[in-house]
């Protein structure tokens, strides 16, 4: 959810229940007040009609005087004199039918007699204003909303405008093509201070990246010579006369030799790939590529029993370094072979689109993805390794993507160019 949807979403929350609150609380004060003006009113008229009453000593002309409904009623036993009020209706015959009156009751004598009298104050009229209120707060509080809801966007953008600038600066980062990035100083003393913390946190980084890529080519550079003065020894010892178990040790060190070159190596050529050393480009066949790297690799196919099925659906011509196009397809043709299993098989397919490789093969017992790692723990367990790194290098290099699962004891790697 975005910063603005949700400060929105909490200031609409907020604006709701307080308007909500203060409506009904507005309702009930109008109610309140328009019941008391009501009221006041019903006492003043029934004072007015007592007075009358006082003054002709009778009943008989007090409905006259009355401007409103009034029902009187003899009361055999005389009863103090209170005041009763209450809501009802009453039934209007113009427009036939029940209307809302609020009513007034007391006993009054005339004469020798006892008399209860009823009178009545329509609140058609209150009822109607408090409507029309209550219409007036609802379509301001929805005009408020509306309002405040394309202000809030308008302020959210001016305001948070240099922090979308600096949002924008590091996205566009790369580590590829690194340099010191440069933020807009800002009114506002926060986004300041984050600028200058992001300007440090870059240039450290940037600072580390190049004392790692250093670090990694002087390495490739300089293992390479005594690892090539270590395999020539233990070459010339396989000349001399060994007993067995000297030849197994000499055998062991050769092989971690031969290994540790070819980790230099990879590592060198990574360094290279996140250098962006291979710069040129060309179109080339991946028909032809991949088929030259299945033939290379027919002879140890052949000799571990497994079968290779090749289906070219297409003949694309990719656009790119021609050495990582040849590494990158033999590192997967390669992986599929030596990882794969006695009577097992390789499958490729090729599309404009995509390239496509299978292989039946052991669990790696691992998440997929973490086999893209240059130092997995694949490596050490026999399963892909640096190899797979590259290839991910390669891909990110071409900003391709690539998608490996594995299931039914399948391994499944996808290139989408």
């Amino acid at each position: 959810m975005k910063l603005l949807t949700k400060t929105t979403l909490y200031f609409v929350t907020v604006s709701l229940v307080v308007f909500f609150a203060g409506g009904v609380g507005l309702y009930k004060i109008m109610q309140n007040l328009v019941e008391r003006e009501v009221d006041a009113d019903l006492y003043s008229r029934i004072h007015y009609l007592f007075d009358n009453i006082r003054q002709l000593d009778s009943l008989q002309n007090v409905a006259f005087i009355a401007t409103e409904p009034i029902d009187i009623e003899k009361v055999k036993k005389p009863a103090p004199t209170t005041y009763r009020l209450q809501d009802t209706v009453l039934y209007n015959k113009n427009i036939k039918a029940y209307m809302p009156y609020r009513q007034l009751s007391t006993v009054v004598k005339s004469g020798k007699n006892y008399y209860r009298i009823r009178i009545y104050k329509s609140l058609i009229t209150s009822n109607y204003l408090i409507e029309k209120i209550a219409l007036i707060i609802t379509l301001m509080l929805i005009l408020f909303l509306i309002l405040a809801y394309f202000l809030n966007r308008y302020i959210f953008g001016k305001v948070w405008a240099d922090f979308f600038d600096t949002l924008h600066i590091m996205q566009s980062f790369r580590l590829d093509n690194p340099h010191s990035e440069t933020f807009q100083t800002s009114e506002i003393i926060e986004f300041n201070q984050l600028n200058r913390e992001l300007e440090r946190m870059t240039e450290k980084i940037i600072r580390d990246y190049e004392a790692v890529k250093e670090f990694t080519g002087n390495l490739s550079h300089e293992v390479q010579t005594p690892l090539s003065v270590i395999k020539n020894k233990t070459e010339l010892l396989f000349q001399e006369s060994l007993n067995e178990k000297q030849y197994e040790l000499a055998g062991s060190i050769y092989s971690a030799v031969i290994r540790l070159s070819g980790i230099v190596r990879s590592l060198g050529l990574i360094a290279r790939i996140e250098k962006n050393q291979f710069v040129d480009k060309t179109a080339i066949d991946f028909k032809a590529l991949i088929q030259k790297q299945v033939d290379d690799f027919q002879p140890l196919m052949d000799s571990r029993r497994v079968k290779p099925e090749v289906h070219f659906d297409g003949s694309p011509k990719v656009v790119m370094d021609k050495d990582l196009a040849d590494i990158l397809v033999r590192n997967l043709v390669k992986n599929a072979v030596k990882h794969n299993v006695e009577n097992g098989f390789v499958r490729i397919w090729l599309t404009e689109k995509k390239f496509v490789i299978e292989n039946s093969g052991q669990d790696p017992g691992m998440p997929t993805e973490e086999l893209f790692e240059q130092f997995s723990r694949a490596s050490d367990q026999g399963f892909m390794g640096i190899g797979l790194a590259i290839v991910k290098k390669i891909i990110e290099h071409y900003h391709w993507s690539i998608q490996y699962h594995f299931k039914d004891e399948v391994h499944r790697i996808v290139v989408n160019f």
